[in-house]
């Protein structure tokens, strides 16, 4: 998008480029451009001077005289002195995602041993915490790209890693199929911890919120499971009466399982 800049004022931000808090990112493309124009960054955004795509400073809460000693042009001797590119980047807006599994996937119940399968969905949060990152490893050159090319993208990331984090919670915190849909809020928080540093790491993102509102487990795994558990209920080493569940007998303390 190209903006004309203000002839009176000779200002560049985000009122004269008419941005809100609620846009995560947006380029700008300025000219007319005169000796006396600055960039205002206000502190809810930073801003990226590009050329041809390529990032090349970033530009943090403040006000840059474009021609003065020191500042945009004399640094960047190559810039078009008529135009100017900007990347906005919000500190404080957050993207919200839908996600959900696309099909079902496979699971072991660590108390009966039996395989079954499960979907999941929900939503998750995220915003931009490192605004050069993000520039240059998710939008890079592509002028055309979105909020909603970054959702898609980001989908597959949060997609992948559905399974394989389920299934570790399932396994360590040994969670037996018909407590499952109780889990919801503590599968949520370990999913996001594992986000949390894909996102970081790969994206500049910081993941702020996870939901997981849904889990569905046919009610036969559950059956299968629960008739498993009730022929396994006596102590192997004492032959006593267990409590479904137990780790150890509450007769002979051993362990059962």
């Amino acid at each position: 998008m190209v903006v004309m800049i203000d002839k009176r004022t000779k200002v560049i931000g985000l009122k004269e480029l008419e941005l809100t808090n609620d846009d995560l990112f947006v380029r700008k493309s300025i000219t007319g451009i005169s000796e006396d124009s600055k960039v205002i960054v206000d502190e809810t955004h930073v801003a990226i001077l590009l050329k041809d795509g390529i990032a090349l400073e970033t530009l943090r809460p403040g006000i840059y005289p474009i021609y003065s000693k020191n500042t945009l042009f004399s640094k960047s001797t190559k810039l078009d002195t008529t135009r100017l590119e900007l990347f906005f980047i919000s500190k404080t807006a957050k993207v919200r995602i839908l996600w959900g599994t696309p099909a079902l996937f496979d699971i072991h119940d660590p108390i009966s041993g039996i395989a079954a399968k499960m979907g999941a969905s929900g939503e998750i949060e995220i915003r931009i915490k490192n605004p050069r990152q993000f520039y240059i490893e998710v939008v890079g050159s592509n002028a055309k790209f979105t909020v909603e090319d970054l959702k898609e993208r980001l989908k597959g990331v949060i997609l992948s890693r559905i399974e394989p984090t389920i299934s570790s919670y399932i396994e360590v915190d040994e969670v037996p199929l018909d407590r499952i849909g109780e889990e919801k809020l503590s599968i949520a928080r370990y999913l996001q911890q594992d986000l949390k540093r894909e996102l970081s790491l790969n994206y500049g993102l910081e993941v702020s919120n996870v939901i997981v509102s849904n889990v569905n487990i046919a009610d036969k795994y559950k059956e299968e499971a629960a008739t498993k558990l009730r022929g396994e209920m006596a102590c192997p080493h004492c032959g006593v009466k267990l409590v479904p569940g137990s780790k150890f007998c509450n007769n002979c303390g051993m362990k059962v399982r």
